[in-house]
C-alpha cells in the first residue's frame, strides 16, 4: 500500500492542471496521477500508417497524457461564454481569470502567442447587426491555435514539466474502484494495488464518463447528466460566406 495526499484519476486537461496547480501552490505534497492510457511519448495511432483502425485498447487517440485533445487541431477558446458552466459555479470575472493563468501555462510551454479573433472589430460589429436581425446571438471567442504537431510537442513539454514538479504518473494502469469508508473517498485500487490519499480527484473526462458513472451507483453516490456543447459544421462555398471568412 502506498499512501500519497492527494491522488488524481486521468492524465487528462483538468488532471494535468490539477496536479500543476497543486504542485505550484504546495511543493510539498505528494501527488499521483493515474492514467489507464499511455504516456504522451508512447501515444502512436496505427491508422496513421495502417489507414484502418486496429482496435488499441485503451485507444491511443482518445486516452492517454493529455486526453482526445492530443491529436486535436489544438484550438483553445479563450472565453468564459463557450465551452461549459463554469461562470455559472465561479461568476464571469473569476472564470476570466482562471482561463488566463491556464493560457500562460500553455504559452510558457511554448503556444503560439497570436490571437485569433482580437482584430477587425468593425467587421465583427456588422457581423453581429447582421446576427441581430436573424434572430441570432453572436458569440465572440478569441481562439489560440496550438496546431496539431505543435500542440503534441507542447503536451510533451507539459509531461515533463509535471514530472520536474515531483508528480508521479501511473500510465497504462486502469482504476478498478475508488475505496470509500463512511462516506469518504480513502484511496483506489489500480492495477491490483492499493493508493491511499486524503484526497481523491476524478477527472476522466467523457472517455471515462460511462466508467465513473458505474463506479457511483456500485458507492450510492448521486450523479447528475452534465451539459455537452454540440455544434453543426455548415459547409457552402467562398462566395457565399466570404464577409465571414
Amino acid at each position: 500500500m502506498k499512501n500519497y495526499d492527494v491522488i488524481i484519476i486521468g492524465a487528462g486537461p483538468s488532471g494535468i492542471f490539477c496536479a500543476y496547480e497543486l504542485k505550484a501552490k504546495r511543493p510539498d505534497l505528494k501527488v499521483l496521477m493515474i492514467e489507464k492510457g499511455r504516456s504522451i511519448e508512447k501515444r502512436v495511432c496505427p491508422k496513421r500508417k495502417t489507414k484502418k483502425c486496429v482496435g488499441c485498447v485503451p485507444c491511443s487517440i482518445t486516452t492517454g497524457f493529455a486526453g482526445a485533445g492530443a491529436f486535436s487541431d489544438g484550438k483553445l477558446s479563450l472565453s468564459p461564454d463557450v465551452g461549459g458552466n463554469l461562470p455559472e459555479i465561479l461568476g464571469y470575472e473569476q472564470t476570466m481569470e482562471l482561463i488566463k493563468e491556464a493560457d500562460k501555462v500553455y504559452l510558457d510551454a511554448g503556444a503560439d502567442p497570436n490571437v485569433w479573433g482580437l482584430d477587425k472589430q468593425a467587421e465583427i460589429n456588422e457581423i453581429r447587426r447582421r446576427a441581430i436581425g436573424a434572430n441570432l446571438k453572436l458569440i465572440e471567442c478569441p481562439i489560440r491555435h496550438l496546431g496539431t504537431e505543435e500542440g503534441y510537442k507542447i503536451y510533451e513539454k507539459l509531461q515533463h514539466m509535471l514530472e520536474k514538479m515531483g508528480v508521479d504518473m501511473l500510465f497504462n494502469t486502469m482504476v478498478e474502484d475508488i475505496i470509500i469508508e463512511d462516506n469518504v473517498a480513502r484511496g483506489v485500487i489500480a492495477g491490483g494495488e492499493t493508493y491511499t490519499a486524503s484526497e481523491i480527484v476524478s477527472g476522466v473526462g467523457r472517455e471515462g464518463a460511462e466508467w465513473f458513472s458505474h463506479i457511483c451507483q456500485d458507492h450510492g453516490v448521486e450523479t447528475q447528466v452534465g451539459t455537452v456543447d454540440i455544434g453543426v459544421r455548415v459547409e457552402v462555398r467562398d462566395e457565399v460566406m466570404k464577409m465571414l471568412n
